[in-house]
């Protein structure tokens, strides 16, 4: 039944020019997770084998390569699930596989696609000069774009990969829901902290990424790995950075829903290095233990008082009651 679905959606594919190998390949991965979360792993390699030769016979062998990895992909999930793993380890496993492939898609195996991947670095790079000398900034000024733009594709190949895996892990999660296929609650987003050894790694990617691209390191490749390392570990500051700035406005505006995430999106775009150091106390200081203290007390006290007013509202009624008991008759 699976296969069958995977078969149909690589037809679709194949008369719509890459629909599900394109614009919508993280839908190819759901088949897989629900056959892997009844089945397990072992019992999946035999379906994803026959996904991969049917995507073999209606697709070209990048179609193939593309459509296996999304299976495997799905694999891994529900695989994880099937194994009674916990939420957090089964997207982080989900995220790893996400990335290495769309990692070895684009840089290892462009060629073999016939993706020309340098090709199209010059042509940004003219592109960019372009604009540029065009409107008279200096900003690429100082800035080596041979070893910048392929730092910056290694990183937007790491980034989808994320947002891949969330995105496969949010409607794997909806599906399973409406299936009634029981699983393992997710952990809630405001109980999530990372270790604090992951915030002293990324203040070292920090620096390394402003000494590369500062100019003193000499050597092109040296300084291409450490700028490509630096911009990853800055967005994962980053990232923790805008969490803490959203919860701390929660925490002091409980009313407020979209603020919170529009000044922590806002300071994304023009405070990331800002964000990144805010990420880095938040991450190796006990900041989001004191939130969480503080907001649980700030919820205890709400139910308190709730609860007071409650009963403030039953003793009223119950003297309402006697009295109106007690009280005579009309007409005696």
């Amino acid at each position: 039944m699976m296969t069958a679905i995977i078969g149909v959606a690589l037809a679709i594919d194949r008369q719509t020019g890459g629909l599900f190998t394109g614009m919508a390949a993280f839908l190819l991965p759901l088949p897989m997770v629900f056959y892997s979360v009844k089945y397990g792993w072992k019992n999946s390699w035999m379906v994803l084998a026959a996904m991969c030769f049917l995507a073999f016979m209606l697709e070209s062998l990048p179609g193939m390569l593309l459509a296996g990895g999304e299976c495997l992909i799905g694999m891994i999930y529900g695989g994880s699930i099937h194994a009674k793993k916990d939420s957090r380890n089964v997207l982080i496993r989900t995220m790893a596989a996400a990335v290495i492939y769309d990692v070895l898609t684009m840089i290892v195996f462009a060629g073999f696609f016939g993706y020309d991947l340098a090709g199209e670095m010059e042509e940004y790079q003219r592109i960019m000069n372009t604009v540029f000398t065009q409107s008279g900034i200096n900003v690429l000024e100082g800035v080596d774009l041979d070893s910048y733009l392929p730092t910056v594709f290694v990183v937007a190949a790491v980034i989808t990969g994320i947002m891949e895996a969330y995105v496969i892990h949010v409607l794997s999660r909806l599906m399973m829901k409406r299936l009634r296929i029981q699983v393992e609650p997710p952990l809630p987003l405001y109980d999530y902290y990372p270790p604090k050894w992951s915030g002293y790694v990324g203040i070292l990617g920090f620096v390394s990424y402003y000494t590369a691209m500062s100019g003193r390191i000499a050597d092109a490749s040296a300084a291409s790995i450490m700028s490509g390392v630096g911009m990853a570990l800055i967005l994962y500051l980053a990232f923790f950075g805008m969490y803490g700035v959203m919860l701390g406005i929660r925490m002091h505006f409980p009313r407020s829903r979209v603020a919170p995430v529009l000044i922590g999106l806002l300071m994304l775009f023009i405070a990331m290095s800002l964000l990144a150091l805010v990420g880095f106390l938040y991450i190796t200081t006990d900041t989001h233990k004191h939130m969480m203290e503080n907001a649980r007390r700030n919820a205890a006290a709400q139910r308190q008082g709730a609860m007071e007013e409650r009963e403030e509202e039953e003793d009223g009624s119950e003297d309402q009651q006697t009295e109106n008991t007690n009280d005579p008759a009309d007409g005696d």
